[in-house]
């Protein structure tokens, strides 16, 4: 195949790689929305897949010292999707994603975690590499997709994301001969950067594990709301405020115990379902909650009070529980 051959087929096949590129990024982002992750926030570089251009696709196929025995279908990286995310564990969060979806076929083709075990001593470019091929042809957007469509799909940490933009094409695409002393630089920032990276990932842990956690406080609360109120629970800021206020109350037997309060209470389940479509707060099962502070502990929930007052007079209230006693 020559290049007039190659260019040919690419522009044909343009359209069907642009779908699939487009069809992997949507796939993962509506997985990772349906995790609970807010994708406009939890990816720091938003997602889209990009086409290789015509002049970069046919440097790689017949100028640039690679071993290609078929260069149209050896080339794997002709559409591209790039994750960016905030610390090492959302990396492994998208990895689990893409390797549990069934809607492709998955070739690992570079982990920076097994870089590091191979290569101990070498702190250079960072990333996950997928590359991705669908299990069967099927259409999308008006296109056929066939079981040869590779996408490469890369997953990175901001820093490692920063690193990249830096050296790709300043010292990898750079049209003179780069110093050694640039290369060591380099590869001290990346040392800089994964060790930073660590830190944050264990500095988030620190923040984010607490007995709310360890006793799955909240997967647990939704629920016994779900099954009392027969309806969803929806936490917002104001839920994570009051937990961080009370955590001392936190314990093992804390659900148990609301679940009791409330079996001799079922009023407070309905202040709460009547309230749901006019009162935001009402739909966060942390009320069920405040109601047994307000029952349980009515003092110090008085004492050290987080929110609006408003919102403790309207709990104090449907209990039937004067704040002023």
């Amino acid at each position: 195949m020559n290049e007039e051959e190659f260019k040919a087929r690419w522009h044909d096949d343009r359209p069907v790689y642009q779908a699939w590129g487009h069809y992997v990024v949507t796939k993962i982002s509506n997985e990772l929305s349906s995790l609970g992750k807010d994708v406009d926030t939890f990816l720091k570089v938003p997602a889209k897949s990009r086409l290789k251009d015509d002049s970069s696709l046919i440097d790689k196929a017949f100028y640039r010292k690679k071993s290609y025995k078929d260069p149209y279908n050896d080339i794997e990286d002709k559409v591209g999707a790039r994750f960016v995310v905030l610390l090492l564990d959302d990396v492994d969060l998208i990895c689990s994603v893409v390797q549990s979806l069934g809607d492709w076929a998955f070739d690992a083709c570079k982990h920076f975690k097994e870089d590091m075990r191979n290569n101990p001593l070498l702190f250079t470019y960072k990333s996950v590499h997928y590359i991705l091929r669908p299990k069967q042809d099927f259409e999308y957007n008006d296109c056929v997709i066939r079981t040869d469509v590779a996408c490469e799909l890369q997953i990175r940490t901001l820093l490692q994301h920063a690193h990249s933009e830096l050296t790709h094409d300043s010292i990898y695409k750079s049209e003179r001969e780069v110093r050694p002393e640039v290369h060591r630089t380099v590869a001290k920032s990346m040392a800089l950067i994964e060790t930073t990276d660590e830190f944050f990932s264990h500095a988030t842990k620190l923040i984010n594990y607490g007995p709310f956690q360890e006793f799955g406080i909240g997967e647990r609360l939704d629920s016994v709301y779900k099954n009392l109120v027969g309806l969803v629970a929806h936490s917002q800021k104001s839920s994570f405020v009051v937990w961080s206020e009370y955590e001392s109350f936190i314990s093992g037997g804390l659900v148990e115990d609301i679940s009791k309060l409330l079996e001799r209470r079922p009023d407070l389940v309905d202040r709460v379902s009547e309230k749901y479509s006019i009162n935001v707060f009402c739909q966060q099962s942390v009320v069920l909650f405040l109601y047994w502070m307000l029952l349980k502990r009515k003092q110090r929930l008085i004492k050290d009070w987080p929110l609006d007052e408003s919102i403790l007079n309207m709990l104090a209230n449907d209990a039937g529980v004067s704040l002023n006693e």
